[in-house]
């Protein structure tokens, strides 16, 4: 086993759809599909288990490649630091704050993966007022010095996506991907955003697709969550630095 300092962090935080809410909230696939791995001796999950996410699995995967057979190789370990129904402006930056705070120097993570603003948005806030909070969460992980993984707002079944009724949530995603855009470079540390509203859409002609991926009109099955841990580590596989 490695020592605590060569173990390389990832930390998903956000609402429900990070805690991995499904099936009417009777079970939970947090992070990316839970599952077990009994094969792999080399991940960790926040309770060091070897019940690991699909991203853990797949950059241990990749680990395993670029080591190529090296004993010290590091552990992967993906937290899952999700919560039904927070919104960024009532809890979330708070919670993100405390989360950093606690990881001593030697335990911080490598990279922040933050999805919210859909609970917020529900409840009325202005696109622009959610998207300042998100900026002071974003701001702690470039503190914490950590690279960011953002994400844009999934449609909902109530919704089409050109009715008016949406058109909060459309500001909210060009000021998410804008920011992405703009900081992609911030301080050395590296920003990308995962376009869920384009790659995961409610809203689409196959049905067969939708029963796959989508639970309810508004979050996703196992198959959904894992189809969102293999979206970020396609952004994130070429700039994981693991040596």
């Amino acid at each position: 086993m490695s020592s605590d300092s060569n173990v390389y962090r990832v930390l998903a935080f956000g609402d429900s759809l990070t805690e991995g809410f499904h099936f009417a909230g009777f079970r939970y696939h947090p992070c990316e599909l839970t599952k077990k791995i009994r094969s792999i001796q080399h991940i960790q999950s926040h309770s060091f288990r070897l019940d690991a996410t699909r991203l853990a699995e797949l950059i241990s995967n990749h680990c395993d490649w670029v080591y190529n057979g090296d004993p010290n190789r590091p552990n992967i370990d993906v937290r899952a630091g999700g919560k039904s129904g927070e919104r960024v402006l009532e809890g979330m930056i708070e919670r993100l704050r405390k989360t950093l705070d606690s990881v001593e120097n030697e335990s911080r993570f490598r990279w922040v993966i933050i999805l919210g603003g859909i609970n917020d948005l529900s409840l009325g806030a202005e696109p622009e007022r959610i998207m300042g909070g998100l900026r002071q969460m974003y701001d702690m992980v470039y503190q914490h010095g950590a690279n960011l993984v953002i994400m844009t707002v999934t449609e909902s079944g109530l919704v089409k996506t050109n009715d008016p009724r949406d058109v909060k949530r459309h500001q909210l995603n060009t000021l998410i991907k804008n920011y992405a855009w703009e900081n992609h470079f911030a301080g050395g540390k590296r920003t990308f955003c995962v376009d869920l509203d384009k790659l995961i859409p409610w809203h689409r002609p196959d049905m067969a697709e939708k029963k796959l991926l989508w639970d309810d009109h508004m979050h996703l099955t196992p198959r959904g969550y894992d189809k969102i841990a293999e979206l970020i580590f396609q952004v994130i596989v070429d700039y994981l630095n693991l040596k």
